[in-house]
Parts: structure tokens; C-alpha cells; sequence
């Protein structure tokens, strides 16, 4: 029985986004061109620009799976924290996560936020996304704690300023000393603490 052409075409599409993906977290956005996007998915350049239109064009698709991850991973990291009535607790748990969701999803952070800001196509939506998840951290730490949208903002400038540091360094590159990741979150954790129940500065 042969495969449905729609099918087909997904799964092409699939194997390129994939492959793009990989080739940012080896050399970032210059490792992705149409040629080596190609090679690496099994397919042609004249198919990559059929579905994608262009380099642009497939680096704004990649970039969209890999937003569409971060937020999936987000939104499952606050189900968790909700779950959590203990309050040290659960900025526990999502300090933790937001630490393995920008480890996990270093190399398009780094690649869409640094390298890609520049660009009319990548850089707004990148934006975009970072504002998303800030007012979600901001919301959910208002909400959670009383506190005023100042300091949640604050929190969450904290958070993303840590996590930020791991997308761009490599930890030896931080420091001298090893850090194990369960100590850095815990202390991630007591600074957000800190913020938010400081209350309002000045």
C-alpha cells in the first residue's frame, strides 16, 4: 500500500525542521544551509524550498517547534506547581524545570534570541515568546504570592538572567568549580523567594 502523499510530505517536512534543529545545536545558524539541511534530512534542496520557500523561511519553521516545545514544557511545569500547595516547594519545582527547559533548548535559544535578533523574521517572534513567558512567570508569582507585578517582574528577571547564562555558557566557562544542577535550582528558588516576598522596593 503506498503512503499517502500528504503523509509523505509531513514526514519530509518533519526530517528537515529536525534537521535544522540538529545542525543549530552543532554550529548554530551558519551550520544551516539548504544544502546540509538536505543531506542531513534525506531529501532534496529543490523539496526543501518547495515546502519552505527559502533558508529563512525554514529557520522561521524550526524556530516555531522549538518555541512550541519551550511552551508545552512551561505549561507542564506550572501544572506541576499548581499541584504543589506548599509554596518553597513548587518555586522549587519550577525554578528546576526552567533550568532543564533552557538546558534542554539551549541551542535555539541561544541561536533565535543572540544570533537570530537581528533578523526581521526571527528576532520579533523570539521576543515575543521570552514576553509570553515572562508574563506567565510574573502572573503565576503574583497570583501565588500577593506580591506587586514590580517585584514578580523582578523575579522573573532573575530567573531568565540564570537560565539565559546556561543557554550561552558552557558552565566551566562560569566558573572554576562544578555546580551540581539540584543546588543551582534550589538556589535560583530562594532568590525568586526573596523577590517576592520582600515586597514592593524602595
Amino acid at each position: 500500500m503506498r503512503t499517502p502523499v500528504q503523509s509523505r510530505s509531513e514526514s519530509s517536512a518533519d526530517r528537515m525542521l529536525a534537521a535544522a534543529l540538529d545542525l543549530l545545536a552543532e554550529g548554530g545558524l551558519a551550520a544551516v544551509t539548504v544544502a546540509a539541511v538536505a543531506r542531513r534530512a534525506g531529501t532534496s534542496n529543490g523539496s526543501l524550498y518547495h515546502r519552505f520557500g527559502d533558508r529563512t523561511g525554514l529557520l522561521v519553521a524550526a524556530q516555531a517547534r522549538a518555541l512550541a516545545r519551550i511552551e508545552a514544557a512551561t505549561a507542564a511545569s506550572f501544572a506541576a506547581a499548581d499541584a504543589e500547595p506548599d509554596d518553597d516547594r513548587a518555586v522549587g519545582l519550577l525554578a528546576r524545570a526552567a533550568l532543564g527547559i533552557f538546558a534542554t533548548e539551549r541551542a535555539p535559544l541561544r541561536t533565535f534570541l543572540v544570533e537570530g535578533r537581528s533578523d526581521p523574521r526571527l528576532g520579533p517572534p523570539a521576543t515575543a515568546a521570552t514576553h509570553r513567558l515572562g508574563d506567565t512567570v510574573s502572573g503565576w508569582l503574583v497570583e501565588r504570592f500577593a506580591t506587586t507585578p514590580e517585584q514578580a517582574g523582578a523575579a522573573w528577571r532573575v530567573l531568565f538572567a540564570l537560565g539565559a547564562s546556561q543557554a550561552l555558557f558552557d558552565d566551566e566557562q562560569v566558573a572554576v568549580r562544578p555546580l551540581d544542577g539540584d543546588v543551582l535550582g534550589e538556589a535560583l528558588a530562594r532568590a525568586v523567594l526573596a523577590v517576592v516576598r520582600d515586597g514592593p522596593a524602595g
